[in-house]
């Protein structure tokens, strides 16, 4: 056994941003593990928007939107995964770059009564 922390994403993505990023979050919300752009990457990202576990809430959410007078894609996931290699972390830095507003998500430990906030201009944890 392991334990679980929960991920949670809301964002506007840039209308610059590139087609390898929109092609990774869409196989991630498509579930699509056997995805190209995993094959080299040997990460679990493609599991991050399911639900793994009973010890968050027994939710799962993964859309990826496009509105066409905005231009620009949207960004909506939850899930649980047991974050063996900060993958939820890693995600969190990845995706940063593309991201409108200052407010990313958050990740919760599952033995964690508080949430960790991730925005834009946060300096991630393993670094500190």
């Amino acid at each position: 056994m392991g334990m679980y922390t929960e991920i949670y994403v809301n964002v506007d993505l840039k209308t610059d941003t590139p087609q390898e990023v929109i092609d990774i979050l869409r196989a991630m919300c498509d579930k699509d593990a056997s995805a190209e752009c995993f094959k080299n990457s040997g990460g679990r990202w493609p599991y991050l928007f399911n639900n793994g576990s009973y010890y968050t809430p027994n939710t799962e959410c993964g859309l990826l939107t496009y509105d066409k007078i905005s231009e620009q894609y949207s960004l909506l996931a939850k899930g649980d995964i047991k974050n063996y290699g900060s993958e939820i972390e890693k995600f969190f830095e990845f995706i940063k770059p593309w991201c409108e507003g200052e407010f990313i998500g958050y990740y919760r430990y599952e033995e964690s009564r508080e949430p960790t906030l991730v925005y834009i201009d946060q300096i991630p944890e393993s670094s500190l």
